[in-house]
């Protein structure tokens, strides 16, 4: 609303959003049950070690609302959104958060769950934006301070401890450090398979066509089985 009447005196008063900053939270829809097999499915994919979901230990899954600065700017005439913390984040990939306008509601300062206070203040965001992204604070249009529903969870692996966090409005898993995935065997074998092809298409050329044809049928079969084991193992 760009226009709002003031309920006492009935004047009509113009609302600059580029000046004022609201504060927003996002409604949790995954409670933790959910939020504890998102994390499993996220460890169980391809990015994480084999068997990741089988070997971590979960020591802990705490509900918390954390804040974030919420930017809309425009730009050659484009909109652009950001999101930067507003209090000290270990996983910097939650700003990587996609929030949608319709998800924000009012902030309620009685919602359960641990609220964390923001420690950032907006003029720092100013100048982070200027500086990184060269906006101009004129190019602001909006800015607020959204508090997000997430689940913090800590796991050992490993003998080590790791974070992740899993957003409690979409289920999505955020990490910065995490028992990855091996790629130099995978990388191995694409290299091995390069090569090999290349090989037998130079003896190709020299050869009969039905040699080129076996070729590339064990060739196939050869590296089919190396990743099948590749995969098992890693």
């Amino acid at each position: 609303m760009q226009f709002v009447v003031c309920q006492f005196c009935g004047a009509t008063n113009y609302v600059d959003k580029s000046r004022a900053v609201f504060h927003y939270q996002v409604r949790p829809t995954v409670d933790e049950a959910e939020a504890r097999a998102a994390l499993n499915r996220w460890m169980a994919g391809n990015a994480t070690v084999k068997d990741l979901d089988r070997k971590a230990k979960v020591d802990s899954v705490s509900f918390q609302y954390f804040p974030m600065w919420l930017v809309r700017a425009e730009r050659a005439g484009a909109e652009r959104v950001l999101l930067k913390p507003a209090a000290a984040l270990s996983i910097s990939e939650l700003a990587k958060l996609d929030i949608p306008a319709a998800d924000l509601v009012p902030f309620d300062a009685h919602v359960s769950g641990t609220i964390i206070s923001p420690t950032v203040p907006y003029e720092t965001v100013q100048q982070w934006l200027l500086d990184d992204q060269n906006l101009q604070p004129e190019m602001i249009r909006e800015a607020a301070l959204v508090h997000v529903p997430i689940y913090l969870a800590k796991y050992t692996f490993g003998g080590k401890s790791y974070t992740s966090l899993i957003d409690a409005a979409t289920s999505r898993v955020f990490a910065n450090i995490y028992p990855a995935k091996w790629e130099v065997p995978y990388l191995g074998i694409g290299w091995a398979a390069f090569i090999a092809f290349f090989v037998l298409s130079i003896m190709a050329l020299v050869t009969s066509v039905s040699f080129f044809i076996l070729g590339t049928l064990v060739l196939a079969v050869v590296f089919f089985v190396l990743a099948t084991a590749v995969s098992a193992r890693v």
